[in-house]
C-alpha cells in the first residue's frame, strides 16, 4: 500500500509537470514509431515500483482529467465574477463559455488525432500550429468584437491562465503588455 501511495505521488507530481508542457522524452522517438509523450514515464514509474503499467496510466489519466475540470471550474468562476463586477453580461459569459467548451472539444479531436505521431511528426505539427496562432487570436479577436466583448478577455477562451491562455492581460503575456502600453499611452494622451 505505502509504495502505491508513493508511485501515485511521483505520478501525480510528474503528470503535472508533463501535462503543462514539460514534456518527456521518450527513447522511441528516434526510430520513427509512433509514441505517447508521457508512456515512458509510465513505464519507468510502473518498473520503478513494481506497478502494473495500466495501473500507473490510470493514475496519470485520472489526475489529468481531474486537472482540467479544476481548471475550467476556475474560469467558469472568474466568467461569474465578471459578470458580478460588471465587466461582463451574463450574455456575453454564456457566449464565452460556449465557445470554450466548442474550442476545448476542437483541442480534444487534435490531441486524439495527435496521438500516434512519432516526434519528428509532433515537433512537425507544433510549428505548424505556431504558424497557425496568429491566424487563430485574429479570428478569436473577431468573435469577441462580434460579440460585444473586449478583446482583453481572449485569454479565457485560450484555456484560462496557465493552460495555453498566456496573453491575458492579468498574466502579463504579450497581449498584456500590449493592453498596458495601450493604457498608458492613452492616459498621456488624455
Amino acid at each position: 500500500m505505502k509504495k502505491q501511495l508513493i508511485a501515485a505521488g511521483i505520478v501525480a507530481a510528474t503528470a503535472t509537470a508533463g501535462l503543462v508542457g514539460v514534456g518527456v522524452a521518450n527513447a522511441e522517438s528516434t526510430t520513427g514509431t509512433p509514441t505517447n509523450p508521457m508512456s515512458s514515464l509510465v513505464k519507468a514509474i510502473a518498473a520503478k515500483f513494481n506497478l502494473k503499467e495500466a495501473d500507473v496510466q490510470a493514475v496519470v489519466t485520472a489526475n489529468h482529467t481531474q486537472m482540467e475540470q479544476e481548471r475550467e471550474n476556475e474560469v467558469k468562476t472568474e466568467v461569474a465574477q465578471l459578470v458580478k463586477d460588471g465587466k461582463l453580461t451574463q450574455p456575453q459569459a454564456d457566449k464565452i463559455n460556449a465557445k470554450r467548451a466548442e474550442l476545448e472539444k476542437e483541442r480534444d479531436a487534435a490531441r486524439a488525432a495527435d496521438q500516434n505521431l512519432t516526434e519528428a511528426q509532433r515537433d512537425t505539427k507544433r510549428q505548424e500550429m505556431r504558424a497557425q496562432m496568429d491566424t487563430k487570436r485574429t479570428e478569436l479577436d473577431a468573435w469577441l468584437k462580434t460579440n460585444g466583448i473586449d478583446a482583453q478577455y481572449r485569454y479565457l477562451l485560450m484555456g484560462g491562465r496557465g493552460h495555453g491562455g498566456h496573453g491575458g492581460e492579468r498574466d502579463g503575456g504579450r497581449d498584456g503588455m500590449h493592453a498596458k502600453a495601450q493604457s498608458s499611452t492613452s492616459e498621456t494622451a488624455n
